[in-house]
């Protein structure tokens, strides 16, 4: 079932919060988060006399029955110290079920509809941000967007796959095609590269990328000379800057991972069938603006819907 999450956060470093509790919503298995707003600051709603909070919305895919959902949504927020303590009072995490296609609920624990969703500015802005054709009027709130989620970093993708979007076999590359790498310095050159470990391996002589920022996400690399190592996507929001071109180059984990924030894709795709054990991950948050057409390839250049 497709779900739509509300988050918010005034206590502690509220956009650190959210990062985490994105990143473990991630890790409930039988969950996939396919797209987040942007991040947006509101006052306090309900009790007023508390700091002003942090607010985003996220597009999930779930295998689990809502209660069940509900029960682990619970847990993050307890697990990243959110105390009840007060209804409406400050929090440090606060994550709420806003949605779910085709289903209505009304029970003891749980009402989907959410029961305020459209009283709510600061959840109808970034929610109708993932949810271009929500109904709904507006009451006068100020809610304000600011720098700093995830999607700010406009994160471009680039790939080159076969026809059935394999990427790799047995930890190389499918191709290596002159005109297609060619391009692909172009994208890249003097810009932001972000890839994982066995994608350095692939590189030549397993090494950054010249010319570039090269950060490498990482939880078992400790330092390579001209590169950055991350040990997770929520810190890496800490690392980049909005203002420059952020280009993700694989492998197929850490696409999957960051498909929900990218912006771009640019696909190279390569009329031949191989063996593959990798493939790019399915994008349907986004639509084809352009394709150019070479004699044994095409790139295909994808913007989020």
């Amino acid at each position: 079932m497709i779900c739509y999450l509300g988050l918010g956060a005034n206590l502690g470093d509220r956009q650190k919060n959210l990062y985490a509790a994105i990143e473990h919503i991630k890790k409930i298995r039988g969950v996939e988060i396919l797209r987040v707003s942007s991040f947006y600051e509101t006052a306090a709603w309900g009790v007023t006399n508390q700091p002003n909070f942090i607010n985003a919305a996220i597009k999930i895919s779930s295998k689990l029955e809502p209660l069940l959902l509900l029960d682990e949504l619970q847990k993050i927020e307890i697990e990243l110290g959110r105390v009840r303590k007060e209804h409406w009072g400050a929090r440090t995490i606060d994550i709420d079920i806003l949605l779910i296609d085709g289903v209505k609920i009304n029970s003891e624990r749980l009402t989907v509809p959410h029961k305020f969703l459209y009283k709510r500015d600061f959840v109808l802005v970034p929610l109708s941000e993932i949810l271009p054709n929500l109904k709904f009027e507006l009451h006068g709130d100020e809610v304000k967007k600011i720098t700093g989620s995830p999607i700010d970093f406009k994160l471009k993708m680039v790939a080159c796959v076969d026809k059935n979007f394999g990427l790799g076999y047995k930890n190389n590359l499918l191709f290596k095609i002159p005109a297609d790498m060619k391009n692909f310095r172009a994208l890249t050159l003097n810009n932001v590269v972000i890839y994982g470990r066995k994608t350095l391996a692939t590189l030549p002589n397993c090494q950054p990328l010249p010319s570039r920022r090269n950060i490498i996400l990482s939880r078992t690399l400790e330092k390579i000379p001209n590169a950055e190592i991350v040990s997770s996507v929520e810190n890496l929001w800490q690392v980049l800057n909005v203002d420059d071109k952020n280009f993700v180059i694989g492998g197929a984990e850490i696409f999957s991972e960051i498909l929900p924030y990218a912006a771009e894709i640019f696909l190279t795709v390569v009329d031949a069938e191989k063996p593959a054990d990798c493939f790019f991950p399915k994008f349907d948050e986004f639509k084809l603006a352009d394709t150019k057409n070479f004699s044994d390839f095409k790139i295909l250049y994808y913007v989020k819907l």
